[in-house]
C-alpha cells in the first residue's frame, strides 16, 4: 500500500514504475480504437475497460484495497453493527459490494486529479505512462471522463449501493486538494490525507452492513472509524521521511522540511507506539486482548526503524512495513478483541 492517493512520487520510484508499466505504442491504440465488424463493440468496450484500469491503477494498492480490507475485517468483527455475526455467504455478497464503491471513489478522485494541468507535466515527466501523457486521452476526453466519475459515484450511492453522504464528503475533499491548495503545507496534507481514508473507510462499512439484512453501523463503527482517522492524521508523515531530498527541490513544505528530520522521526515513532496501545484498549474492555499483541509488536518494530534506520532506502522499506503491515494490524483489532487473554478487572 503507497499513499498516491495524496502524495507525490519519488523519483527513484517514478522511474521504476515508468519501466514496469510502460504507455501503449500507438500502433496498439489505434488496433484498439480501429476494431470493424462485428468486434467494434466489444473493442470499443475493451478501450473504456482498459482506460478506466490505468485511471486508477496507480490507487488500487494505496487506496482501494486497504480501505476495503479495513470495512470487510470490520463487518466480520461484529463490533461495529448493530446486527449479529455475520455469515460467509453474507460477507462474500458485501465484499463486491464494498469494493466497487470504494473503486468509485478512486475513479472520481484520479479523473479529477490527473486533469489538472500541473499534475499533466508532472506525470510527462514521472508517470508517462498514464493516460493522457501517453495519448490514449486527450485534456478534453478526460474533462468527459470526470464528469461520467462523478455522476456514476452519486448515482450509484444514491440508488443502489449507499454511502451518499460519505460520497459526497469525498468529493468535497477531492475538490480542495486539487482546486484549492489543500496540501499546501505538511498539517493540511496530513489532515487531507486522514479525511480521505477516514470517508472511504466509514463509507465502505456502512455499504457493507446495509447490504445485509437488519444490519446498520453501530455507535463503536463510527468511533472506530474516527479513532483510525486519528491514528492517519498524526502518523502519515512517515511517509514524507523517504523523499526530503525531492520535496526540497520542488518547495514542498512537508513535515520533515519544517519541524525537521529529528523532531519529526520522534513524533512519529512515539505517536506509532501511542496509537498500538490506544486502537486495542478502546475494544480491549478493562482485558488484555488478543488485539493487542500484532499491534504492538509492529508498531513497535516500526517506531524503532524509525528512529534507527534513517537512510532514503531504509525510510522506503519502513513505510511500507507502516502501510502493509502495521495499519492492517489495527485494522484486524475489533475481531481479534473478541479472544480476551488477561483480565485486569
Amino acid at each position: 500500500m503507497k499513499f498516491d492517493l495524496v502524495s507525490e512520487p519519488s523519483a527513484h520510484r517514478v522511474k521504476s514504475d515508468a519501466t514496469k508499466s510502460p504507455a501503449p505504442t500507438a500502433a496498439t491504440h489505434k488496433r484498439v480504437t480501429t476494431a470493424s465488424g462485428p468486434w467494434r463493440p466489444a473493442a470499443q468496450l475493451w478501450e473504456i475497460v482498459s482506460l478506466a484500469h490505468l485511471i486508477t491503477e496507480s490507487n488500487i494498492k494505496a487506496y482501494v484495497q486497504p480501505v476495503v480490507l479495513f470495512s470487510m475485517l470490520s463487518i466480520a468483527s461484529g463490533g461495529v453493527t448493530t446486527g449479529p455475526s455475520p455469515s460467509w455467504g453474507e460477507m462474500a455478497c458485501a465484499f463486491p459490494r464494498a469494493a466497487l464503491y470504494v473503486w468509485l471513489y478512486v475513479f472520481h478522485f484520479d479523473c479529477s486529479n490527473q486533469k489538472a494541468p500541473e499534475s499533466i507535466k508532472e506525470d510527462k515527466l514521472n508517470k508517462p505512462w498514464r493516460a493522457i501523457p501517453s495519448g490514449r486521452l486527450s485534456v478534453e476526453a478526460a474533462e468527459r471522463w470526470y464528469v461520467v466519475a462523478s455522476c456514476l459515484l452519486v448515482l450509484a450511492s444514491a440508488t443502489w449501493l449507499g454511502g451518499l453522504p460519505e460520497a459526497l464528503a469525498f468529493m468535497l475533499e477531492t475538490w480542495v486538494y486539487d482546486s484549492a491548495s489543500g496540501a499546501a503545507s505538511w498539517w493540511a496534507k496530513n489532515t487531507i490525507n486522514a479525511l480521505f481514508y477516514a470517508t472511504g473507510q466509514l463509507g465502505a462499512t456502512r455499504v457493507a452492513a446495509e447490504s445485509m439484512t437488519d444490519t446498520a453501523m453501530a455507535r463503536a463503527g463510527f468511533e472506530w472509524c474516527a479513532l483510525l482517522g486519528l491514528t492517519t492524521l498524526t502518523t502519515v508523515q512517515i511517509q514524507d521521511m523517504r523523499d526530503q531530498e525531492g520535496d526540497a527541490a520542488r518547495g514542498r513544505r512537508t513535515m520533515p522540511l519544517a519541524l525537521g528530520d529529528g523532531p519529526t522521526r520522534a513524533i512519529t515513532a512515539l505517536l506509532i507506539c501511542f496509537w498500538s496501545l490506544a486502537c486495542p484498549a478502546y475494544w480491549g474492555n478493562g482485558a488484555f486482548t488478543a488485539g493487542y499483541v500484532l499491534p504492538l509488536l509492529i508498531g513497535t518494530f516500526v517506531a524503532a526503524r524509525t528512529l534507527a534506520c534513517r537512510s532514503v532506502k531504509a525510510d522506503r522499506k519502513t513505510f511500507h512495513y507502516y502501510t502493509l503491515v502495521w495499519l492492517p494490524a489495527l485494522y484486524s483489532i475489533p475481531l481479534l478483541s473478541r479472544y480476551e487473554l488477561v483480565r485486569f478487572s
